[in-house]
């Protein structure tokens, strides 16, 4: 339940700005900031803007606890690619990304499929199971008023502690191969918000970056989905009026990355596992010999 409820939840599109950002003479997105103690680093074109693919970009350029860099044009995250126009492959081989991860399930993929340039290889990770007829159940749930404010926000709560505890193992396999490849690669989920949140917060742990910076890059996904997720919000009022028991709240929450929903993953690694260090090691299978060698591989 707690799985399918999150499968469903990464389909529906709606955020709010928490994060500013600096915009160039054309109206794109030229940089913006994320603070590391004291100090913030200028973030250069880590957004790439796609007609359709959401949330397109780069995890590189932040600093680390150590003083370095993590490298652009390594590692990037995105939603679904479903929507990728054959016009944009150009586009899209410039970052010279040879590998996409795609953390959906079967059911979330049938139909969405994603569109990808030939020359890039396509890897199928899922990091939950999905029984069919369950999202259309928990979408019906929703519509009907039976999921209120405070019932998706302990769900979701609940599946980012899960990700670390019951989906632990699908984590490591993802981010192992990740960290093996000799190529720029993408992962994406739906949304590419909360599973794919969640993986960039673990590699960027694994490279030394604070948590407070990682916090900040992963709520940069309210100001990227925000106008696809303001033509959710619409159509989601527009059908209260005749669903009227629908709670806009419960719908607000299921759309929205919030800091206490990836504190509850680190919460879970820091009270389970006994910290971010013990967790690279034991559970993702990375020991220090191996993490010194992708600090080096991933940042400068």
């Amino acid at each position: 339940m707690r799985k399918t409820f999150y499968i469903f939840i990464a389909a529906i599109a709606l955020a709010s700005c928490k994060v500013s950002v600096s915009e160039n003479h054309n109206g794109k997105l030229a940089y913006h900031q994320l603070v590391q103690g004291k100090d913030s680093a200028i973030l250069a074109k880590r957004y790439i803007p796609f007609s359709k693919t959401l949330n397109f970009r780069d995890i590189g350029g932040i600093k680390t606890m150590d003083g370095k860099t993590v490298r652009l044009g390594k590692i990037y995250r995105s939603g679904n690619l479903a929507e990728l126009g054959n016009d944009e492959f150009t586009k899209f081989n410039a970052t010279h990304i040879g590998r996409v991860y795609d953390l959906r399930t079967d059911h979330e993929i049938k139909g969405k499929e994603d569109h990808l340039p030939p020359n890039v290889e396509y890897l199928h990770m899922p990091t939950v199971a999905d029984n069919e007829g369950e999202i259309a159940q928990l979408k019906k749930k929703v519509i009907n008023g039976e999921i209120s404010e405070s019932m998706a926000r302990d769900m979701t709560t609940q599946f980012y502690e899960d990700a670390v505890s019951v989906n632990v193992k699908a984590l490591r396999n993802i981010i192992k191969s990740i960290a093996e490849s000799d190529e720029p690669v993408l992962y994406h989920c739906s949304a590419g918000k909360d599973r794919t949140g969640i993986v960039s917060a673990l590699i960027l742990s694994i490279l030394h970056v604070d948590r407070e910076t990682i916090v900040n890059e992963y709520l940069l996904s309210n100001y990227y989905r925000n106008a696809q997720a303001e033509k959710t919000l619409g159509k989601a009022k527009m059908g209260k009026i005749i669903k009227r028991k629908m709670d806009l709240k419960a719908v607000e929450v299921l759309t929205t990355v919030e800091e206490g929903f990836i504190n509850a993953t680190f919460n879970t690694i820091d009270t389970k596992y006994g910290g971010m260090d013990s967790f690279i090691q034991n559970q993702l299978g990375i020991d220090q010999k191996t993490r010194m060698r992708l600090v080096e591989k991933f940042t400068k």
